[in-house]
C-alpha cells in the first residue's frame, strides 16, 4: 500500500512491540528483585518469647504454628517442632510478592498466588523460588519456652 500518511510500517511495529515486551519482562524482573529478605526484617516490638503451653499446635513434630507478639497478636512468625529440644522459626511473608503465608495443616500456603512452602520454608510450588526466611530460634528447655529473634 503507498501514499499511507500515518501509517506504521510493519518494521516498525515489530519493534514497537518487542521493545514494550522487554521493558515488561525487565519489570517483572524488578519486582522478584523487591522482596529480598522478605520475612528477615526486624520483629515489630523485639524478640518473640513463647511459652510452650501457651500453642499446643507445638507439642508435635512438624507442625507449624504461628507465634503472637507480647499484646497477642499475630506476629508474621512461625515455629515449627522439630524433634524433642529443637525448632524453626520462619518469617511468614511469601518470597514471591511479600504476602503473609497461611498456615494449612502442615504447609504454608500464600493465598495471593498459591505458592506453597513445606514446615522447613523450602518452596513445593511456585510462583516463589526461594524458601521462607529462617529466624534465630533459641530453646530454653527449663522455661519451656521459645525466644525468636
Amino acid at each position: 500500500m503507498t501514499g499511507c500518511e500515518g501509517c506504521v510500517s510493519r518494521r516498525d511495529f515489530l519493534e514497537r512491540v518487542a521493545i514494550v515486551a522487554g521493558a515488561i519482562i525487565a519489570a517483572g524482573c524488578g519486582a522478584a528483585g523487591d522482596v529480598t529478605g522478605v520475612g528477615s526484617e526486624p520483629i515489630p516490638g523485639g524478640a518473640l518469647t513463647a511459652k510452650l503451653s501457651d500453642y499446643t499446635g507445638l507439642a508435635t513434630v512438624g507442625q507449624p504454628v504461628e507465634l503472637k507478639n507480647a499484646s497477642g497478636a499475630a506476629s508474621g512468625v512461625a515455629a515449627v517442632r522439630l524433634g524433642p529440644t529443637s525448632f524453626l522459626a520462619l518469617g511468614m511473608s511469601c518470597t514471591h510478592e511479600g504476602t503473609k503465608v497461611r498456615i494449612t495443616g502442615t504447609t504454608f500456603t500464600c493465598p495471593n498466588h498459591g505458592a506453597r512452602f513445606n514446615t522447613n520454608g523450602a518452596v513445593t510450588l511456585g510462583p516463589a523460588n526461594r524458601a521462607l526466611a529462617q529466624r534465630s530460634v533459641v530453646y530454653d528447655d527449663a522455661a519451656q519456652t521459645l525466644t525468636v529473634t
